[in-house]
């Protein structure tokens, strides 16, 4: 076999002439090819090939016919393959029989010599003896009640233009001998012959149950004749059901064994055979890129293997789906285990497949953060997950011990009698990370991978992850360039491929930048993050924003450098960064992480900086706070963290100052305050903004900044602007 056939998808077919014989079928073909030479009567012989579907009737059947042309010339039968299931109507069985048997008489009779052992004068008899024998059945109409019985088809739809034309021409003629004397004339010819027929007829529980009817009457009643030996493959379950559907007998077994004098069994091959024999071309078309990975496969083949490879074809089937779906996924490098696992079970349970599936889908956005899964919906999709398994699966250990082993989120509690799983639990940083580095079905990036050979739409490709290493090597600049790239691609909802690199980074993957790509991307924070938020808005009040999540990179990144060279990074993006707004955030953070304003400090793990850095910058933001601008603080995303920053820095007349400086003109003043406007989310009103005495008094005086906005109302141009400062102000009461 080429390395080329070894990766071709093989389809649901039998064995074919080259093709290996995995389960040692050759031998059982070779002992059923010599008895039904040796040891079948010369009266006829109906044997049934049994087996259930998938279990190799048509590969043994091959092979039978394979050795019944291996026996020596003067002792080998004339094999006529008939497949009923392949003509196009019904009528045309008995013809289609009958044809292929004239033209196996009549290539005997063509030979020249006796090297069969047959003569040509019987073969020549025989010959004629079936033509006559059909001609009188269609001149009797024996064929109308044969077939009236099963499909309702008359005589000449039954067997064709050329029968008709016979018994058209023999019109006027003497009568015929009877049938009786005709089929014991074909009788006494075949006998003559001294040669054995052998009718395979694969597939027959396959036909329709009036088809299959028609066929067992075919092959007892019409050519029931010496010599001829029928080799039936067939489930005797299901063509069982067929007979009772269409006979309208109580038993189809009872019915079937009139028909059917013996059977042969087709052997069951051993488990371990079926599953050694997937390992081994398995390890033709893929191989494990870890002993990790090997590992889990090898008890994912022997157990879950195990379960679903029952027989010959769901090995078949197993194969090919790898064939199809390992090259790309492969390339992907995604999970080799995790492929087998999904597709053993797809084609053991669709509905499980299906319960993964979504079970995957639900996790990913879990994990992004843009859905939850409450209890009641834990109780639905776990109850769905238990009537699929039944109960011999929820209760087997191993098959819950390799879903959890597979599925992020699903928990099992061995010591607990009964169920013992748990769904959609809480996922540790650590093993999210890994399923996502591995590429594992687990992982929220992969998982549409094994299901749909694509990557999830939230996706960020590696290509674009790859781009942000790049530029952090080339320098700050061009790693703030890519990162503002990122953040104008939608992942989800109001997710970005940028958020999504952050949440790749602090899960772990920091771990393998230089400290010059650290530094880099620090300094690029520090210099983009105010023009991400400009060209994407968001909250910047509300949690897990863009901000939040490039705030929370920081400790790490910080971590990769040497001790000097974090000091000056720290010190180079607060004295540098054009990000003020970011910056700010940042600052605020540590203000009330250190304990340095009207709260207790929090535990040094949730620190950004040293106190020792924190030192160092408070009063470099304090100086450019005090060499800010109008125009610098308004335009800044959020002005009044700036200003909260700058008093809880320690100077409290320096923000009243630059206020006042702002409210100095009408037009001014209005636009201060709706720069000072907070977002509300109502469950009623939705999104809304507020003005809050809290945010205003540290600034200006309150009452005073109220008063002026009423007198404002009647402004030509700054009445409209002003009225809804007003209900600003009066919403921002009640909140």
């Amino acid at each position: 076999m080429t390395d080329e056939s070894k990766q071709s998808i093989k389809g649901d077919r039998a064995l074919g002439a080259g093709d290996e014989d995995r389960l040692g079928f050759r031998e059982v073909a070779k002992r059923i090819a010599v008895s039904l030479v040796d040891r079948s009567t010369e009266d006829g012989l109906v044997i049934g090939l049994e087996g259930p579907w998938g279990s190799g009737k048509s590969s043994l059947l091959f092979l039978i016919d394979d050795e019944l042309g291996k026996l020596p010339e003067h002792h080998r039968p004339t094999i006529i393959k008939f497949r009923p299931w392949l003509i196009g109507k019904r009528d045309a069985l008995i013809a289609s029989l009958f044809s292929d048997l004239f033209g196996q008489l009549d290539e005997m009779a063509l030979k020249n010599g006796d090297a069969t052992g047959v003569s040509v004068a019987k073969a020549k008899e025989a010959g004629e003896a079936l033509r006559s024998f059909v001609k009188g059945l269609s001149k009797t109409g024996a064929f109308v009640e044969f077939v009236g019985k099963a499909s309702g088809f008359g005589l000449v739809e039954m067997l064709g233009e050329g029968i008709k034309s016979a018994g058209e021409a023999t019109e006027g003629e003497a009568a015929p001998p009877p049938l009786s004397e005709l089929k014991d004339k074909l009788a006494h010819s075949l006998r003559e012959l001294d040669h054995r027929f052998v009718v395979t007829i694969d597939d027959v529980d396959r036909l329709e149950p009036t088809e299959v009817i028609e066929i067992l009457r075919l092959v007892r009643s019409v050519v029931d004749l010496p010599n001829m030996i029928y080799l039936l493959c067939y489930d005797s379950g299901i063509l069982a059901h067929s007979i009772e559907k269409s006979a309208g007998v109580q038993s189809g077994h009872a019915y079937l064994e009139k028909i059917v004098q013996l059977t042969v069994m087709v052997p069951q091959p051993e488990p371990l055979q079926l599953r050694q024999w997937f390992a081994d071309e398995l390890h033709e078309i893929a191989s494990s890129k870890n002993e990790d990975e090997r590992l889990r496969l090898e008890g994912i083949i022997d157990f879950e293997g195990g379960r679903q490879l029952r027989t010959p074809r769901s090995v078949v089937r197993a194969l090919d789906a790898m064939r199809f779906f390992w090259p790309p996924l492969s390339q992907a490098k995604a999970d080799l285990a995790d492929l087998v696992w999904l597709q053993l079970i797809k084609d053991g349970d669709t509905n499980l497949y299906r319960w993964i599936e979504d079970y995957c889908a639900t996790s990913a956005t879990v994990s992004l953060g843009t859905a939850r899964v409450d209890d009641d919906e834990r109780k639905r999709v776990l109850d769905k997950l238990l009537g699929i398994l039944g109960k011999d699966n929820v209760q087997d250990a191993m098959f819950k011990y390799q879903m959890a082993e597979q599925l992020l989120g699903v928990e099992v509690d061995y010591a607990k009698d009964g169920v013992g799983l748990k769904i959609f639990s809480n996922i540790s940083v650590h093993d999210h990370d890994k399923a996502v580095r591995d590429k594992r079905l687990a992982s929220p990036d992969h998982y549409r991978l094994y299901f749909a050979l694509a990557s999830p739409s939230h996706v960020l490709s590696q290509e674009e992850f790859s781009s942000i290493w790049i530029a952090a090597e080339v320098g700050a600049e061009q790693a703030g360039e890519a990162l503002l790239n990122l953040q104008s691609l939608v992942a989800s909802g109001n997710l970005t491929k940028a958020d999504l690199l952050f949440e790749r980074v602090k899960g772990g993957a920091y771990e393998v930048l230089s400290p010059t790509q650290c530094e880099n991307i620090l300094v690029a924070c520090s210099q983009v993050m105010d023009r991400a938020y400009w060209r994407r808005p968001f909250d910047v009040f509300w949690v897990s924003s863009f901000w939040d999540r490039a705030q929370r990179l920081v400790p790490s990144l910080l971590s990769r450098l040497d001790k000097p060279q974090r000091d000056e990074t720290v010190a180079m993006i607060f004295k540098n960064g054009v990000a003020i707004g970011w910056l700010t955030s940042l600052l605020r953070h540590e203000i009330f992480a250190h304990g340095r304003y009207r709260h207790r400090a929090k535990p040094q793990s949730d620190w950004l900086f040293t106190d020792e850095q924190l030192d160092l910058i408070i009063p470099l933001m304090v100086s450019r706070y005090e060499a800010m601008s109008i125009q610098d603080l308004l335009s800044s995303p959020n002005p009044i963290s700036v200003l909260f920053a700058w008093r809880q820095s320690g100077d409290e007349e320096g923000p009243r100052r630059l206020v006042e400086a702002c409210s100095a003109s009408d037009h001014g003043f209005v636009e201060t305050m709706e720069r000072f406007a907070s977002p509300i989310q109502s469950s009623d009103r939705g999104r809304f903004k507020v003005l809050k005495e809290e945010n205003i008094g540290p600034f200006m005086e309150f009452d005073s900044a109220k008063h002026r906005i009423s007198l404002l109302v009647d402004h030509p141009v700054l009445g409209d602007r002003a009225k809804v400062l007003l209900m600003m102000l009066e919403d921002g009461s009640s909140y």
